[in-house]
């Protein structure tokens, strides 16, 4: 029989997220492996009955959970965990039975260093250890707002025509082709029934790029966004102070 998997995306920003993004990298994989795939986007899943009974049945019939989630400073999102507080709840109630299933989840943070997730990556480890599931491990994602816009696999296309000597290889290219690479082999050990290394997914504990040039994009993004809207003298208003 063909494994299954249940895709939790926990971003309120749906397809611009870079839940989205990375968690439909990995599940598109998976399926490439025969792997059968539900997704659940979980704001929209919650507020229907139905959809939250869809999404337990699912997880029952599913080898394999993967959340994908934002980091909401160094916590998971209140929607995270009240998706996982459902989860806890239909196993004590007899609505996913016992058996074999591992979880692996993927924490994305806006913040450049990767550590930030480690917290929330503790929480679905302590998740999957109440519930009997098997921890896998997860992927500690810094910076991840670059993933929103451009999908791994389009943003590496994008940068291959950049010279040799471009500094953006650094910035951008190296890091995404070492979480491809991380990606990869963790969808490889998953399909397998096997958790991931450590050592693996320690490849990610790096910083993409030197804070100043972090910061730089941050604001020059602001800028953009200002000028297209035609707010660009309005950034620092306080419309909130009286």
């Amino acid at each position: 029989m063909n494994k299954q998997l249940t895709f939790l995306m926990c971003s309120p920003r749906g397809e611009k997220s870079a839940s989205h993004s990375i968690g439909f990298y990995l599940t598109s994989l998976f399926e490439e492996k025969g792997i059968s795939v539900n997704s659940f986007s979980v704001y929209q899943t919650l507020k229907i009955q139905e959809e939250i009974e869809e999404m337990i049945i699912s997880i029952n019939e599913s080898d394999i959970i993967l959340i994908s989630s934002p980091l909401y400073i160094d916590q998971a999102p209140y929607m995270t965990i009240k998706t996982m507080n459902i989860i806890t709840d239909s196993f004590q109630q007899g609505k996913i039975s016992k058996k074999e299933r591992h979880l692996f989840a993927i924490s994305n943070a806006g913040y450049l260093e990767y550590y930030h997730n480690n917290i929330a990556l503790k929480i679905y480890e302590q998740f999957a250890k109440e519930n009997e599931i098997i921890w896998a491990g997860g992927l500690p994602i810094g910076a991840a707002g670059t993933h929103a816009q451009y999908p791994i696999p389009e943003f590496l296309k994008m940068l291959e025509p950049l010279p040799k000597e471009d500094p953006r290889h650094e910035i951008y290219t190296k890091p995404t082709k070492l979480l491809d690479s991380v990606i990869r082999t963790s969808v490889d050990h998953l399909c397998k029934g096997e958790i991931v290394p450590k050592e693996e997914l320690q490849k990610l504990e790096f910083v993409p790029m030197p804070l100043e040039a972090y910061i730089e994009g941050g604001n020059n993004g602001w800028l953009e966004a200002a000028e297209k809207l035609g707010t660009t003298d309005k950034l620092r208003d306080k419309p909130y102070e009286r």
